[in-house]
């Protein structure tokens, strides 16, 4: 299960960085160029980026409080 949840982690982890990467590819564009993509892409990135970023954090979380349980299982 832990292992499902971090695959899970590292897929929207590498979304993010793929994202990413394509808006830096935007700035390489030439000034008057890049500006209308980015005008373009604005609203719909910045949404889906700040949601992937809060799966990721309540992923990390699901998974710290899996590990706890489970090194407290171990414990008693």
């Amino acid at each position: 299960m832990i292992e499902d949840i971090n695959l899970k982690n590292a897929e929207v982890s590498a979304i993010l960085t793929m994202v990413l990467d394509e808006i830096q590819g935007i700035y390489n564009l030439e000034e008057e160029n890049w500006h209308h993509e980015l005008v373009r892409l604005k609203s719909t990135l910045f949404t889906s980026l700040y949601m992937m970023d809060e799966r990721v954090q309540d992923i990390n979380g699901i998974a710290r409080l899996i590990m706890k349980k489970e090194v407290q299982k171990e414990k008693s």
